[in-house]
């Protein structure tokens, strides 16, 4: 479970937080190698379709190059300031080039020696606190095929009129699972476009504690087809009427818990078409 003091860490550098102890880094490190694992199986050459209730169809991807930024490795510090452990602990060659996905993967493959280091040195490789997070929000929206998930058509300037506050991302679709944690009770993944393309990129992973300013009066829209390729293989996976109500009656609790005013688009009557199929199938 994580706690407000957790959290509070989250947005600082590595330098600048508490060492939280060889246990909880440790599985930090397991946590990095697990999504590791999960990359190199569901998207590493893989782009995702995803067509939502508004009839809009987006195509995104996570590459390679992304990774290390969306799980809370600053691949910028520690490369600038700490070029002497990159040689010392995590291995690299003077010839090599420096990649973030290369630190990530040395990191995972030097983790004895990663935590050895942050225990003892001002320097650390990692804020374990946000790689936490970071890796626990990955894991929970990698279940696409389950359309467990739900999408928000987002405008930026609704929810920086409503704050007050400036808003930096960019990103124009969130899309949001569910959470096992009190104080952050949803997952969210960024999704911005990838240089003006029409495909798309995740920005960033996030647990806020404020999930319901992100809805409010935006537009909420049902996963209803996803389309995996890999160049070799399409898969198309379609969500049952019984997901698409199931994500339904998670948007009208939320508008009604929050209050937020969203707007479900699911074009013309669709939800009573929804109804009917499965209606149509508990008769049969």
């Amino acid at each position: 479970m994580i706690s407000k003091q957790e959290l509070q860490y989250v947005g600082d550098f590595a330098r600048k937080v508490p060492y939280p102890g060889d246990d909880y880094a440790r599985r930090v490190i397991d946590n990095l190698a697990d999504v590791l694992s999960l990359f190199k199986k569901k998207y590493y050459g893989k782009k995702y379709s995803l067509i939502l209730s508004n009839g809009e169809e987006i195509c995104f991807e996570i590459k390679e190059k992304n990774l290390a930024h969306l799980l809370g490795i600053d691949f910028k510090n520690i490369s600038t300031y700490m070029k002497p452990l990159l040689y010392s602990i995590l291995g690299f060659e003077e010839y090599e080039t420096f990649t973030s996905f290369g630190v990530l993967t040395r990191i995972v493959d030097n983790g004895d020696m990663v935590i050895k280091n942050d225990a003892d040195n001002h320097d650390k490789f990692l804020n374990y606190y946000k790689v936490m997070v970071k890796t626990s929000c990955f894991d929970k929206l990698s279940e696409f095929n389950e359309f467990n998930f739900g999408c928000i058509n987002f405008d930026k300037s609704i929810y920086e009129s409503l704050t007050g506050n400036k808003f930096l991302p960019v990103a124009t679709k969130y899309i949001f699972s569910q959470n096992d944690e009190a104080l952050i009770p949803y997952c969210m993944m960024g999704l911005k476009s990838d240089n003006g393309s029409e495909v798309f990129i995740p920005e960033t992973f996030m647990a806020p504690t404020n999930f319901s300013d992100y809805l409010h009066n935006q537009e909420l829209l049902l996963p209803i087809q996803l389309l995996i390729n890999d160049d070799q293989n399409l898969i198309k996976l379609m969500a049952t009427p019984e997901e698409k109500i199931r994500m339904l009656n998670l948007y009208k609790s939320l508008i009604q818990i929050y209050n937020t005013g969203s707007y479900i688009n699911i074009f013309n009557d669709y939800e009573t078409i929804l109804r009917d199929s499965v209606a149509k199938k508990k008769t049969k």
